[in-house]
Parts: structure tokens; C-alpha cells; sequence
């Protein structure tokens, strides 16, 4: 699901099956997607713009992004010790569509194409979730099922974190326009006097003949003009766009047919909106109109430096033409809605001097799709996952992956684990901590004391979850009141980088961190360093997120019930994943404290408690339950 399990798998495991198997040679390569490794050539053309390209101070880390091009072994972003600023590497990434394959200078000692030299060499590839369905996405748009596209042909397919597959699925088969990636389209263009633009009317202006003349007058009459106006456009669509999210108390806005008559559209929406996909197109056809002037006349001096600023504004111009399609298609999608039904909605992210805003259009049933044009295509495939069954029973997944036909039935397992959860770990259930449910506030003032007591009795080095950023904060301003920080370093979840934080943490040996989502998963933390996991509350989605409020009005309208179709699946997979941060070897030891009395008062509880590993359970006030954590530490 991740590069950094992808190069796991590619620097560790693979490996040591290949020395497993030295009597039948197995050849494997690693490949990502194209803006994960460099571009030589625009490397090369960037350091060459300079100036007119970028802000003053780049010149250095394009001097360290060249000394390193010279020894990389890859040539991936992964591999660089400090990454460079996005806006940098946005100018010196492999891209598909500037790509000039055969014909580029660099192409022998190009890294993307070593990268798919071997990988079409290999018996094995390895490859993230995204680049797969990257893959399907080329596939269905241009209907080729036999020859390479973004992957090489493949027959067999291993899907290793499979619960992950849909959401990766919802990313590349739906469409997310934001603000922040229009600003910095149009900020490539042109940014204070700098960027394409800038060194494209240098170029010409540095020429004296007619037709370049011409052109730069092209640039300074049509090309500058419709970058500005669509640049405030742009702006004042999402301006419009983040005041009706805002008339909500929530940062997340879905969009019905309603939305057709919002208030919104007449107060400006409507004209705004035509006017930057007008501006776009406007920049498109004056870049096509400059570009074909200068290819009027053949080659001549100066064009080695021309052609590839040209090149790389028409890539910039066909995103802004995909940007503007997503946006018409999430905010306007007309006749569209006969056909597969769609999710939409608006959010807003962000702190008060970075707000960032969103529109997003997803098809509401993926599973068609990945069974059509994913599962009913190959010889074989073999989705697995720590989680995948709920219940002892693959139904929910198979739903969810198209996979509940008769002709695509697929064969299941469940393997033990080989880990000793009842010597090896506890899981108590205090009965005496407020539902979350019922008082939020006393709910989460209880669990920063069973924090604080759980950290007591291991000396530190535990995870303490929940599923939102809000508790995440609050939590760590009451455990500071309580002086933790003055016994243990205290790391918290939106303070610093996941990995950051993750070094910290296995470093100290005695940390408390407090997490969301992404350290639910994911994350693998061996040995002495994580010994205990406090689990805030079941992990339930946000009936109002978008796709999961569709779903379940999908699942009613059919006559089905919503919790024990969807929330209640969902939430089983998602507690199993983080139950399983705390034993990852045969030699690990620890307690999880589930606090949500939820497992113990509702019915569904028991089924949500079986489903996890094996592990000592411990049930009762908390009070009573302490000595026994207490005296399992003890007992090193």
C-alpha cells in the first residue's frame, strides 16, 4: 500500500527468498510511479532557466539534486537524505507527457527507464497500490488489455494490504481539483516575475527575427493576460466554493442535485466558473498558436532552448484543462448523472493562513470496475491482508471488491498467527469509562487518565489512538497539564512528521505518542521500545464523510441496514489493524486497553472482541484491573 513496504518487500524480504530459492533463479524489480524519480533532462534545462525560472536560493538545491544525480543508484525521490521543496522538484520529475523517450540526450542513462528496463525484465515486480490502479485507469481509458501501459503486461497479481485496494481505487478512478493545485500550476507559469512565462519571453525576446517577434508579442497580448485572469478566476471560484462549506458547522460538504440551486451560482459561481474554463482554453490555444509559429519556419538557432519551455508549458496547460473537466464534473456534472451514479462533495483543510479547498467527484460503486477491469482480466490473483475477514467470513470484502459473482467466487483462507497472544499480551476492557457516545468530553477526559496510569505502569514506550485530530490535541494539552511531558517525551500526531515522530519514538525507548488514522496501520515498531496501545474508541467512520454516507443510503434504499453492512465491517477491520501495532515479533510483550465500554454494552461488542487475537482478556472497573497490568510489567 506504501512505497516504504514496497522497498521493504524489494530490500528484505524478496531478497532473502531469492537466496531461499538459489536452485531456481527468480529475477524481481522495483518500480514506482514517473514523479518519483528524476528527470536528467529536466534537470539539465532547469539549472540552464536559472533565474527566470525560480526564486533566488534555488540554485543550490538544484546544485545538490545534480551531485546527488551523479551517484544515485535509483534516482528516486526516496533516495535523496533531504527532499527538495515541492515547487523544485515539480520542475525536474520524469513526466509522461514531456518525456522524450528515444530521442532524449539522457536516454541511456535515464533512470525512469532503467527502472522499466528491469521491471520488464523481471519475473516478479513490485509496485504500490497507486501504480496498479494507475495502471487499470490508462487501461480502461485507452482499452488495451494486452500491451504495457503504465505496468507491464501482467497475468498474476498479488495484492498484499488488500483492505487498502478500494481506497487506492477511489483516488485514481475519481477526481480531486483543489486550490492549492491550480495556485501552483499557475505559479509554474508565472510567479512574480519568474517561472515559464518569464524564460519563454526571454528566449524570444533574446532573438531578433520577425516571427519570434511575433510570438513574443503573442506571449505579452494572449498568454500573460489569460494566466492572470485565470489565476483570479481560479481564486474566486474556490473563494465562492469555501464560503458555502463554511455556512456548515463541518469542513466537508457533500453535493446533491440541490446543489444546482444554491444561491451560490447566481451570486457569481456560474459566471466564475465559465470564465476560468474559457481562460484555460484561451492558454491552451495560444500556446498551440505560439508553438506552431516557431514550427513554421523548421529548425533554427536558439531552439534547444525554446522547444522545451514550450513543451513544458503545453504539459501545464493540458492539467489545467483536466482540472478544469474535474471541476465542471464535480460541480456542474449535467447529463453525466444518467450514467454511473457519483459522489461529490467540498472540503476545506487547513490552517487560517493556508486554507485549502477541494472538490471531489468519485463513482459511487467501484466494485464493477475492479472486478471488470482488474480481477476478471488476470489468470490469477491473491488478495491478503492481516485483515481481511470479519467474522471469520470474507463477504464484506468480496462486496466491496466486486468479487460476490459466481464467476469470480474466490477461494478463502484464515491462517493463525504464530505469535502466543495469551502469554504475550493482555487486552482489558474497562467497563467504567463514559461512552463516547453518550458524554464525548467526559469520555476523553477518562481515557487521558487511563493514559497516563498505562504509561505509569510501563514506563512509557505506548501508542494511545483515536480517530480524530481534535481528541489527538486535546489529549495532549491534558496530558502536559498532568506533567507527562516532564516524565516521558511526549509526541503527538500534527507536531511533527509521521516518520519523525516514529524515530523519536523507537529512539527514546520511553515515549508516548499520540496518533490518528495513519498509525493505526502501517506502522511497525518491533521489540521493547512499543509495549503498550491505549485505544481511545471503535474506530466507526464519520456518518457524514461523503462516501460513506452514500454507501449507507445505498445500502437503505435497497432495504439493507447501513451499521451491520458497512459501519460495523469497517469498524472490524480498522481495530484489528490497530490491535496489531503491539505484537510484531515472537519475542514482543504488552498490554492494549480498549476504552470504549461500547464492546461490553452493546450487542455487536462481543462479535468485535472475538474477532481480535487471542490475547489475556481482562474485563471490570479499571481500578480493579490496574494491579494486574501493573504486575504483567513487572513480571520482565
Amino acid at each position: 500500500n506504501t512505497i516504504t513496504l514496497q522497498e521493504q518487500l524489494f530490500g528484505k524480504d524478496l531478497p532473502l527468498l531469492a537466496d531461499l530459492l538459489s536452485d531456481q533463479p527468480v529475477r524481481f524489480a522495483l518500480l514506482k510511479g514517473w514523479r518519483n524519480y528524476l528527470c536528467l533532462l529536466r534537470l539539465e534545462q532547469a539549472r540552464a532557466a536559472g533565474r527566470a525560472l525560480f526564486d533566488d536560493g534555488t540554485d543550490g538545491e538544484l546544485a545538490s539534486i545534480a551531485t546527488w544525480a551523479s551517484r544515485t543508484a535509483d534516482g528516486s525521490l526516496a533516495d535523496l537524505a533531504t527532499p527538495p521543496r515541492p515547487e523544485v522538484w515539480d520542475e525536474v520529475a520524469a513526466e509522461p507527457d514531456l518525456c522524450l523517450r528515444l530521442t532524449c540526450p539522457h536516454f541511456s542513462a535515464c533512470f525512469l527507464f532503467k527502472a522499466r528496463q528491469r521491471a520488464a525484465q523481471a519475473d516478479v515486480i513490485v509496485v504500490n497500490h497507486h501504480l496498479l490502479l494507475s495502471d487499470v485507469a490508462v487501461r480502461r481509458a485507452q482499452q488495451n488489455w494486452d500491451d504495457a501501459a503504465v505496468l507491464p503486461a501482467y497475468q498474476r497479481l498479488v495484492v498484499d494490504e488488500g483492505h487498502h485496494l478500494e481506497g487506492a481505487a477511489v483516488s485514481h478512478l475519481g477526481s480531486t481539483v483543489t486550490r492549492r493545485t491550480l495556485h501552483r500550476l499557475f505559479n509554474r507559469l508565472e510567479r512574480r516575475g519568474k517561472g515559464l512565462l518569464h524564460a519563454l519571453m526571454q528566449q524570444l525576446s533574446s532573438r531578433r527575427d520577425l516571427l519570434s517577434t511575433a510570438s513574443l508579442d503573442l506571449v505579452q497580448a494572449r498568454l500573460a493576460p489569460a494566466v492572470q485572469g485565470a489565476r483570479e478566476k481560479g481564486g474566486l471560484v474556490f473563494d465562492l466554493l469555501q464560503t458555502v462549506v463554511d455556512e456548515g458547522r463541518d469542513p466537508v460538504m457533500r453535493l446533491g442535485p440541490d446543489f444546482d440551486t444554491h444561491p451560490v451560482w447566481s451570486a457569481g459561481l456560474d459566471a466564475a466558473l465559465d470564465d476560468l474554463l474559457a481562460q484555460i482554453e484561451l492558454l491552451a490555444d495560444g500556446l498551440r498558436m505560439v508553438r506552431e509559429r516557431l514550427e513554421s519556419e523548421g529548425p533554427r538557432r536558439g531552439d534547444a532552448a525554446i522547444i522545451p519551455l514550450l513543451a513544458e508549458m503545453r504539459a501545464v496547460a493540458r492539467r489545467l484543462q483536466v482540472a478544469g473537466d474535474g471541476l465542471r464534473r464535480a460541480l456542474r456534472p449535467g447529463a453525466e448523472r444518467r450514467g454511473q451514479e457519483q459522489v461529490r462533495w467540498l472540503e476545506v483543510s487547513g490552517g487560517v493562513r493556508d486554507r485549502n479547498v477541494s472538490a471531489t467527484v468519485v463513482p459511487l460503486d467501484l466494485a464493477p470496475i475492479l472486478r471488470d477491469d482488474l480481477f476478471a482480466r488476470l489468470e490469477t490473483v491473491i488478495v491478503t491482508s492481516a485483515t481481511l475477514a470479519t467474522d471469520t467470513r470474507f463477504d464484506f470484502i468480496s462486496r466491496r471488491l466486486g468479487l460476490d459473482v459466481p464467476e469470480l467466487e474466490p477461494r478463502t483462507a484464515i491462517f493463525a498467527s504464530p505469535f502466543e497472544y495469551a502469554r504475550q499480551a493482555i487486552l482489558a476492557i474497562p467497563s467504567d469509562v463514559p461512552a463516547p457516545n453518550i458524554d464525548a468530553a467526559a469520555h476523553l477526559s477518562r481515557v487521558t487518565a487511563l493514559a497516563f496510569d498505562l504509561a505509569d505502569a510501563a514506563d512509557g514506550g505506548i501508542f494511545v489512538l483515536f480517530t480524530s485530530h481534535r481528541d489527538v490535541r486535546q489529549a495532549a494539552s491534558d496530558l502536559r497539564a498532568r506533567g507527562v511531558d516532564r516524565r516521558w517525551p511526549l509526541l503527538v500526531h500534527g507536531e511533527d512528521g509521521r516518520d519523525g515522530l516514529l524515530s523519536r519514538f523507537r529512539d527514546s525507548e520511553r515515549a508516548v505518542l499520540l496518533g490518528t488514522a495513519s498509525f493505526w496501520e502501517g506502522v511497525d515498531v518491533p521489540g521493547h521500545a512499543l509495549r503498550g496501545l491505549l485505544i481511545a474508541k471503535l474506530p466507526f467512520r464519520v456518518p457524514t464523510d461523503p462516501m460513506t454516507a452514500a454507501h449507507c443510503e445505498a445500502i437503505e434504499q435497497r432495504g439493507g441496514d447501513p451499521f451491520t453492512e458497512y459501519m460495523l465491517p469497517n469498524a472490524a477491520l480498522r481495530l484489528k489493524q490497530g490491535f496489531g501495532r503491539l505484537i510484531r515479533s515472537a519475542t514482543d510483550r504488552g498490554v492494549v486497553v480498549l476504552a470504549d465500554s461500547r464492546v461490553v454494552t452493546k450487542r455487536y461488542g462481543h462479535g468485535l472482541v472475538e474477532a481480535l487475537p487471542p490475547a489475556r482478556r481482562l474485563t471490570g472497573t479499571w481500578h480493579d484491573m490496574l494491579p494486574a497490568i501493573r504486575a504483567f510489567y513487572g513480571d520482565r
